[in-house]
């Protein structure tokens, strides 16, 4: 059977690194996307023949070029793309009067352009594996209908944002034959979720990756869902 290709941007910590890990697991070739490939050194040294570190910052329109560039010499198609980059501004957990309105937009450049940068860069790819589907790591905090919040203005309208893009890909890629689908992975223990939350990252990454692989194309109504794949409110 023909090695299948991951391309998992964010791949350095976190649920990204556990992706990584959980796919190399399964026998796919990743393509990890990251700012600084030293994160990847001990899992290219146990994978040499299915690791492929790609420095890329999402924020960097260049650089996401030039990584599918580099991307285009190690395969001719993806059929997985993982848009797990993510940030939180440092002041979002102030309230209103305390928050820095100003560290918004690096947010919504990572969190909601930063994806729609790697799908035009890798789009090529993308088509040729036929049945191509992308996955934009959202959140609850996107979600309008069910907003409880009353701040983190920057995280929560980035991925309100997200979800947007998510639809309006879903709606252009259709005809190729790709599906496009925001998921919520969860409150998990990262560095952005923090010791206190209630999910491990790798095994969240495991019961995704049976999400992604069950997933049924066919429903075209089912594109944010939560880590069971049950829909949730836009």
């Amino acid at each position: 059977m023909e090695q299948k290709t991951v391309l998992i941007a964010g791949a350095s910590r976190g649920l990204g690194f556990c992706f990584v890990r959980k796919y190399l697991e399964d026998g796919w070739r990743v393509l990890a996307g990251v700012r600084d490939e030293s994160s990847l050194k001990a899992l290219k040294k146990e994978y040499p023949e299915s690791l492929y570190p790609l420095t890329m910052d999402v924020a960097d329109t260049a650089s996401v070029r030039q990584a599918a560039k580099e991307a285009s010499y190690i395969t001719d198609r993806i059929e997985l793309v993982i848009n797990n980059a993510g940030i939180h501004a440092p002041s979002s957990f102030e309230v209103l009067e305390n928050a820095d309105l100003d560290e918004c937009l690096p947010v919504y450049d990572v969190n909601a352009v930063g994806p729609l940068r790697v799908v035009k860069a890798f789009l090529p790819l993308i088509k040729k594996s036929g049945q191509g589907l992308i996955v934009n790591i959202s959140s609850e905090s996107g979600s309008i209908g069910d907003a409880r919040r009353n701040k983190e203005f920057d995280y929560c309208m980035s991925k309100a944002a997200l979800n947007m893009a998510t639809k309006l890909l879903d709606n252009y890629l259709s005809g190729e034959g790709i599906r496009v689908i925001a998921v919520h992975p969860g409150w998990m223990r990262t560095d952005m979720g923090g010791q206190n939350a209630d999910l491990d990252p790798y095994e969240t990454s495991v019961r995704l990756t049976e999400l992604f692989a069950g997933f049924d194309r066919t429903d075209r109504n089912l594109i944010f869902m939560d880590n069971e794949g049950r829909t949730l409110s836009w």
